[in-house]
C-alpha cells in the first residue's frame, strides 16, 4: 500500500514538474544552447567590437523589435485587427492598432535611421573634406595620451563654410537622436503587445 501510494506520488510528481535532466528537456536546452540562443541578442547593425552601453541599449531594443516582427509577428497567429480583441495603443494623442505601430517603428528604424541617417551624414563630411581641404591644413597635437585635431582655413570663407557644415552636422545628429528617443518610448510604449 505504501509502495503503490509512494508510486503515484511520483508519477504525478513528475507530470507537474518535469526535471532538467529529463531526456526532451536535455534536448531542447542544448538546441537552445546550440542554435536557437532565445535569450541572446545580437543587433544585426552593430559589429562584435566594443560599442558604449548607451550605443547598444537601442541596437538591443529594435533587434527585439525586429526578431518578433520577422520570426512572431503573424496575422493570423494574433487577433491584430479583429474588433473585439484588437490589440491597440494611443501614440500622440491617436488610437491606432498595435500592428500598425510595430510595422511604423520597424521601417523607421530600418530605413530612416539605418540607411537615410548614415547616407546624410557621410554626404554632409564628404562636402566638408571637399571643401576645406582640411585634411591638409590641419594640426595634430599631443596632449598626453590625446590627439587634437585643429583645422586650419586658408581663407575666412572656407572657415565659415566649414563651420556651416560642421553645424548642419551636428543639427542632423540632434534631430536624429530626438526621433531615437522618441521610437524608443514608442516602443516601450507597446512592450505588453510583444507576444504570440
Amino acid at each position: 500500500m505504501k509502495i503503490a501510494i509512494a508510486d503515484t506520488f511520483w508519477k504525478g510528481f513528475k507530470k507537474v514538474c518535469r526535471p532538467w535532466w529529463h531526456p526532451a528537456n536535455l534536448w531542447y536546452r542544448f538546441k537552445c544552447w546550440a542554435w536557437h540562443r532565445y535569450s541572446t541578442v545580437k543587433p544585426r547593425y552593430l559589429p562584435h567590437t566594443w560599442c558604449d552601453r548607451s550605443h547598444l541599449l537601442f541596437h538591443a531594443m529594435f533587434e527585439i523589435l525586429s526578431d518578433f516582427r520577422d520570426g512572431e509577428c503573424n496575422p493570423g497567429h494574433v487577433a491584430w485587427y479583429d474588433s473585439e480583441w484588437a490589440h491597440k495603443v494611443t501614440v500622440n494623442g491617436e488610437e491606432k492598432f498595435v500592428r500598425d505601430e510595430i510595422e511604423d517603428i520597424y521601417n523607421w528604424w530600418h530605413n530612416n535611421f539605418q540607411k537615410d541617417y548614415p547616407a546624410q551624414e557621410d554626404a554632409l563630411y564628404e562636402k566638408l573634406l571637399a571643401h576645406d581641404d582640411a585634411h591638409k591644413l590641419s594640426d595634430f597635437t599631443k596632449q598626453g595620451d590625446l590627439t587634437i585635431f585643429r583645422p586650419r582655413y586658408d581663407s575666412e570663407e572656407a572657415a565659415a563654410e566649414a563651420k556651416r557644415i560642421r553645424e548642419q552636422i551636428h543639427l542632423l545628429e540632434q534631430d536624429y537622436d530626438e526621433q531615437l528617443q522618441e521610437y524608443m518610448h514608442r516602443l516601450v510604449n507597446i512592450r505588453r503587445s510583444l507576444w504570440t
